[in-house]
C-alpha cells in the first residue's frame, strides 16, 4: 500500500526575506526555477545551432583575437585591464567574460571571420557547463530591434521568446523575464550590431549602455568599421572591453584540418607541407578565412577527393574560393541535423533572389523586388475587367472591348513603369522598419487606398447613372457597388503589397519561392547566408551571389529604395500610394479618351438641300499646335445679310446613328455691322421652331430642341431676318455646323430607361 510522503515545512525569516525549508533543505525559489528552465531552453537551442553550423565536427576552429587598437576602448580605470592584455582564442571567450571585472565584452571582426560563431559558442559553453555565478546567456539578433521598442522591453521579449514557459505565473511568478534580468541572472548576447540600419547603430549602442547595469554580463558582436562609426557618433559601451578577431593562422588551420581527417588519411599531408612552407601563398591566405577552412574540410571529406587540387599554381585565391563555395549551400542546408529547408529548395529560392537583384541592378534584396512576369498583365486584366465590363453593359461589345484594351494597357504600362524604377515602395535608406513590419504597413496602405478608390469610383458611377442616365436609384447603386468593389480589388492588386502577394504566390506555385518568404529570409540570416540591413537583405558572400546568377557591383546602378528628387520628397505622404495612383490615373486617362471619342461621335453632318447656299471656309488655326498632320480644321458656314434682307437654308442630315436628336451643334455669331441685329430661326420638320436674336459682335452656342426627337431623315432649316435699318451688311457665321444626337441613349436603352422623345 502506498504511503503519502510526510514533509516537514518550516520558515526562517531574516532581514524581511522568507526562506522555505522542506525536509531540512531550502526549497527552490520561483526565480531559481526560472533560471533552470531558461538554461534548459537556451541549451536546447544552442545545441541545435552548434549542430547546424558544424562547430563540433570535430572541433571549433581556433580563431585568435586581441584587444582592439581602434579608439573604441574604455579606459583602464574603468575596465581594470589594458587593451594589450586582451588576448586569446574563441574557445576562451567564456572565460574572458568571467574574468573581466565588469563582465562586458565586444567582439569585432570583418565579414566571414566568425563573429556569430563566437556568440553561439559562448552561449553553448556557458549553458552546458555553467560555473557558480554564471548568468544564463541568451542569444539575441540585434537586427530586429527598433527604437519604437525600449531596449529593456526588447530584451525581455527576446528572453520570453527563447523560453516561452517563463510566462507561467503559477510556476515562475508574475514576470519571470523581468526578474531574471533585474537580478543579473541573464547575460544578453547581442549578435550583429552592424545589421541594423546605419542611423540606428549609435542609438542602439547608447540604449544598450543605458539599460545594461553594472554587474550585468554582456557580449556584443559587430563588424569593426560599423562599431567604430557608432563610436565616432558619440556612442560607445562605457563598461565593455573590445577585441578584434584575427585571421586563422596557418598552423591553426592545419590543426583543424588534421583533427577532421581519419587516422592514416595522408591526402592532406602535401597541403600541410605547402602551407607551412609558404604561409603567404594563395592557398594559405584562402585558409585564413574560417568559412573557407570549414568548406575545405567539408568538400574533401570523402576519401576519393584530392585536396592537392587546391595547390595548383594556375589557381588564384578567387578560383580556390569559388571552388570551395560550390559546397557552401550543401554545407549550410544539411540533412543531419535537418534544416528547415532542403538544399535543393533553398538553392532555387536564393537563385531567384539573385537573378531579381541582377535584373534590377542592385546589391540589396527587398521583398518589393519580387515581381513575376504575369503580375503586370494580371493588374492590367483586372482594370480591363472592371471598365470593359461596365462600358459593355452601357454601350455594347465594341465600346466595351475597346475600353477594356485601353484600361489593360494603361494599368500594365503604369505597373511596368513603377516597377522599372523600383518605386512601388517609398523607403529612404534611413528607414528603421524591418521587412515584416514594412509588409504589414504597405498592406494597410494598399487596403486603405483600395477602399478609397472603391468608394470614389463606385459612388461616382452610381451618381452618374442616376443623375445623367436617370436610372432608378436601386439600379444605379447596384452597378456602382460592382464597379467600386472591382476597382478596389484591381487597385489592391496593383499596389506594392498586392503585386508582391501575386508574385510570391506564382513563384510558390512554380516552386521558386517558399510560401513564407520572411521566414526563409530569417532562416538564411541565422545560417549566415544572408545579412539583414534594415528593410533589405544582402548576400554575405559575393561569390555565392555570383554563382547563383547575380552580380556584385561596388557601385550598383540602382537602389531598391528608388531615386526620388528633392521636389518629390516634399510630397512624402503621397509617395507610398504613388504606384496605385499611377495605375488608377492611367486607367482613368484611357476612360477619358474613350469618352472623348464617343462624345465626338454624337455630331451629325448636314448636306445642303435648298435655299440660300452659305459660304464655306475651314479654320485651321488650331492645327498649328498639333503634332499630327491629320488635323482637318473647323468648318465655318457664313451668310451676308444687307439692310432689310432675309434668307433661309435647308439641309438634310447626312448619317443618322439611330439615336434621338437633341438639337443643333456648334456656335453662331454675327458681326460686321455696328448696331445691327438679326433674328435666327432654327426649324426641323414636324417640330416647334426655336428663335432667338443676335446683335452685332455677339455669339451664342446653338440651341437644343424643346425635347429629343426620333432620328429621321427630315429637312432642317435656318432662317435669318435683319431686324435693324442700318445701311451695312451683317455677316452671320455658324462654326462647326451640324446636329447633335443623344450619345447616351444606347446606354439608357440597355438599362431599360425610356428615352423622352416627341413624335413628328
Amino acid at each position: 500500500m502506498w504511503r503519502k510522503r510526510q514533509q516537514t515545512v518550516s520558515h526562517i525569516e531574516a532581514g524581511g526575506n522568507v526562506t522555505v525549508i522542506m525536509d531540512g533543505e531550502p526549497a527552490a525559489s520561483a526565480l531559481d526555477r526560472a533560471v533552470n528552465q531558461l538554461r534548459k531552453d537556451v541549451l536546447s537551442r544552442a545545441r541545435h545551432a552548434v549542430a547546424r553550423l558544424g562547430l563540433q565536427q570535430p572541433t571549433l576552429i581556433e580563431i585568435a583575437w586581441q584587444g582592439s587598437s581602434r579608439p573604441v576602448q574604455p579606459s583602464r580605470d574603468v575596465l581594470g585591464v589594458e587593451a594589450a592584455e586582451l588576448k586569446g582564442t574563441v574557445t576562451q571567450v567564456p572565460d574572458i567574460c568571467r574574468n573581466l571585472p565588469l563582465h562586458q565584452f565586444v567582439v569585432l571582426g570583418r565579414a566571414g571571420t566568425g563573429k556569430s560563431v563566437v556568440a553561439v559558442h559562448l552561449v553553448h559553453d556557458m549553458a552546458e557547463n555553467p560555473r557558480p555565478g554564471d548568468p544564463v546567456p541568451v542569444l539575441m539578433s540585434l537586427s530586429s530591434w527598433r527604437p519604437a521598442i525600449p531596449m529593456r522591453e526588447w530584451i525581455l521579449r527576446q528572453i520570453r521568446q527563447t523560453s516561452p514557459r517563463l510566462t507561467s505565473r503559477w510556476r515562475f511568478g508574475p514576470d519571470a523575464a523581468a526578474g531574471l534580468f533585474d537580478e543579473r541572472r541573464v547575460m544578453p548576447v547581442l549578435d550583429g550590431l552592424d545589421e541594423l540600419p546605419e542611423p540606428l547603430r549609435a542609438q542602439a549602442v547608447e540604449a544598450i549602455d543605458k539599460v545594461i547595469p553594472n554587474g550585468c554580463w554582456l557580449l556584443v558582436t559587430s563588424r569593426g568599421d560599423e562599431y567604430a562609426a557608432a563610436c565616432r557618433d558619440g556612442a560607445h559601451l562605457t563598461r565593455a572591453a573590445v577585441a578584434e578577431l584575427d585571421l586563422v593562422e596557418a598552423e591553426a588551420a592545419i590543426t583543424y584540418l588534421a583533427r577532421s581527417k581519419v587516422t592514416g588519411d595522408e591526402r592532406w599531408d602535401v597541403v600541410f607541407d605547402a602551407m607551412r612552407g609558404e604561409p603567404e601563398s594563395e592557398l594559405a591566405r584562402t585558409m585564413a578565412s574560417p568559412l573557407m577552412l570549414y568548406l575545405a574540410q567539408t568538400t574533401y571529406r570523402a576519401s576519393l577527393t584530392k585536396p592537392a587540387d587546391l595547390m595548383s599554381t594556375e589557381l588564384s585565391r578567387e578560383d580556390i574560393e569559388d571552388r570551395l563555395l560550390n559546397r557552401y549551400l550543401p554545407a549550410v542546408y544539411t540533412t543531419h541535423p535537418p534544416s528547415r529547408y532542403q538544399e535543393t529548395s533553398a538553392r532555387r529560392y536564393l537563385t531567384l533572389m539573385a537573378r531579381q537583384m541582377r535584373r534590377d541592378g542592385t546589391v540589396d534584396f527587398a521583398w518589393w523586388q519580387i515581381n513575376a512576369r504575369l503580375t503586370g498583365p494580371l493588374v492590367g486584366l483586372a482594370f480591363a475587367a472592371v471598365w470593359g465590363w461596365f462600358l459593355y453593359v452601357l454601350f455594347g461589345p465594341t465600346v466595351g472591348v475597346t475600353t477594356g484594351l485601353l484600361a489593360a494597357f494603361g494599368g500594365w504600362a503604369a505597373h511596368g513603369m513603377v516597377r522599372s524604377d523600383l518605386r512601388q515602395v517609398y523607403v529612404p535608406k534611413s528607414a528603421v522598419h524591418g521587412p515584416e513590419a514594412l509588409i504589414r504597413r504597405y498592406a494597410l496602405i494598399g487596403g486603405a487606398t483600395a477602399l478609397a478608390i472603391a468608394g470614389a469610383t463606385g459612388g461616382a458611377a452610381a451618381l452618374w447613372l442616376s443623375g445623367v442616365l436617370r436610372t432608378d436609384g436601386q439600379v444605379a447603386w447596384y452597378y456602382g457597388t460592382i464597379v467600386g468593389t472591382a476597382s478596389g480589388v484591381a487597385t489592391l492588386l496593383g499596389s506594392a503589397w498586392g503585386s508582391y502577394q501575386v508574385s510570391r504566390s506564382w513563384y510558390w506555385l512554380t516552386g521558386r519561392l517558399p510560401w513564407r518568404l520572411p521566414s526563409f529570409l530569417e532562416d538564411a540570416r541565422e545560417l549566415g547566408v544572408l545579412r539583414q540591413i534594415g528593410t533589405v537583405h544582402q548576400f554575405r558572400h559575393e561569390r555565392v551571389l555570383r554563382q547563383l546568377g547575380g552580380t556584385a557591383a561596388e557601385k550598383p546602378s540602382r537602389s531598391v529604395h528608388g531615386e526620388w528628387s528633392a521636389k518629390w520628397r516634399r510630397y512624402r505622404p503621397l509617395l507610398p500610394v504613388f504606384a496605385s495612383l499611377t495605375q488608377v490615373g492611367s486607367v482613368l486617362f484611357g476612360l477619358a479618351f474613350v469618352s472623348m471619342v464617343y462624345a465626338s461621335s454624337t455630331h451629325i453632318s448636314l448636306e445642303y438641300h435648298s435655299g440660300n447656299k452659305p459660304g464655306v471656309r475651314v479654320d485651321t488655326a488650331g492645327c498649328a499646335s498639333q503634332i499630327s498632320n491629320t488635323c482637318t480644321g473647323v468648318t465655318i458656314w457664313s451668310w451676308k445679310l444687307p439692310q432689310g434682307s432675309s434668307l433661309r437654308t435647308v439641309w438634310l442630315p447626312a448619317t443618322l446613328h439611330n439615336r434621338s436628336l437633341q438639337g443643333w451643334d456648334g456656335r453662331i455669331e454675327a458681326d460686321g455691322c455696328a448696331g445691327g441685329s438679326v433674328e435666327v430661326t432654327l426649324a426641323m420638320t414636324g417640330e416647334a421652331p426655336v428663335a432667338f436674336t443676335l446683335g452685332n459682335s455677339s455669339g451664342t452656342p446653338m440651341k437644343s430642341l424643346p425635347a429629343p426627337v426620333r432620328p429621321q431623315r427630315r429637312p432642317v432649316s435656318l432662317a435669318l431676318r435683319r431686324l435693324d435699318d442700318r445701311p451695312c451688311t451683317l455677316v452671320v457665321e455658324w462654326t462647326g455646323p451640324g446636329l447633335v444626337d443623344d450619345g447616351l441613349e444606347p446606354a439608357r436603352r440597355r438599362l431599360g430607361v425610356a428615352a423622352s422623345v416627341s413624335s413628328p
